[in-house]
């Protein structure tokens, strides 16, 4: 039984798919999210060893095989970082080529919109101090670190890549939005391509994001007193502030008008659209392309 790895992209249902897809008779979820990291995210690039990689997973591999399971190897941040632009997006598809070249890979993408915008807020929770349009500009002159990239939701570069790598054939590649709004046809084709039967479960959100407006009163406290990868240096530090900021926020939205949160929302996606405008247009032609989705159908600009 081949290996399925589910590489993302970020905000796309991986929590769904982890904790009610792949745990199901039909799948064993073998490793997921950080338990992959060591081996092909947080790896000298000059000490990575294929054999290594496959030797940590092949045992659980091997007895999902004798049950007659799919064996499914799931981590949202195989697909890149979409804060840092996906800098090391080649070197893991590599690095996966490399430990198992008969694997198939899922691929699940999201209108570049609401990508964007979902992108971003798990940026401000993380503790990002940037508006919007700073984080989707971040300053270009002699990089010295991997920031944000618009480029990475491209998303006919790293498919491109993987059916180089692995054999079209060997890569399903499907829309976020089939999730949502056909979830047992999105489930359907994921069990078609992995050669398992696939019983829908019951499709609901398993988290409610911050709304715009809490997260706007949280970007500024980041600023000040947030310490994180995305903001290393601030002021005065306070030690695990953001998961107090974050129950705050989620307190907030329980008090602010409705009226307030939408209005809120709108304008930051008003931004957004501002932002990707017509960008993603040829690329999502040569997705579709690629995948032989029909992506317009799913809200995606491709003419």
């Amino acid at each position: 039984m081949k290996p399925l790895f589910h590489i993302g992209y970020h905000k796309t249902g991986t929590t769904f798919l982890q904790r009610s897809v792949f745990p199901k008779p039909e799948f064993s979820l073998v490793a997921k999210t950080r338990a992959l990291w060591p081996s092909f995210v947080q790896v000298d690039p000059f000490a990575f060893d294929a054999e290594t990689a496959h030797e940590v997973f092949r045992p659980d591999i091997e007895e999902a095989a004798k049950q007659g399971l799919v064996p499914v190897l799931s981590a949202e941040r195989l697909s890149g970082n979409p804060h840092s632009g996906g800098y090391d997006s080649v070197q893991i598809a590599e690095r996966i080529a490399a430990a198992f070249p008969e694997a198939r890979v899922l691929v699940v993408i999201r209108e570049q919109t609401e990508m964007l915008i979902s992108a971003y807020k798990q940026y401000l929770k993380k503790g990002g101090p940037g508006t919007l349009w700073q984080y989707a500009a971040p300053p270009s002159d002699v990089p010295r670190v991997p920031l944000f990239d618009l480029r990475f939701f491209e998303y006919h570069r790293l498919v491109g890549l993987y059916h180089r790598l692995f054999g079209p054939e060997n890569v399903l590649v499907l829309p976020f939005e089939m999730l949502k709004n056909r979830p047992r046809a999105f489930l359907k084709r994921i069990g078609d391509f992995a050669g398992a039967t696939v019983v829908t479960p019951q499709f609901k959100p398993l988290s409610v994001s911050q709304s715009a407006l809490s997260l706007a009163f949280k970007r500024r406290a980041n600023r000040w007193v947030v310490r994180d990868t995305l903001n290393p240096a601030p002021p005065f530090e306070v030690e695990k502030i953001n998961g107090r900021l974050l129950k705050l926020c989620t307190v907030a939205d329980s008090k602010i008008p409705a009226s307030l949160r939408e209005r809120s929302e709108r304008h930051l996606r008003e931004i957004a659209q501002e932002i990707v405008d017509n960008r993603y247009v040829e690329s999502n032609a040569m997705t579709a392309e690629l995948t032989k989705l029909e992506l317009h159908s799913f809200g995606y600009a491709c003419q």
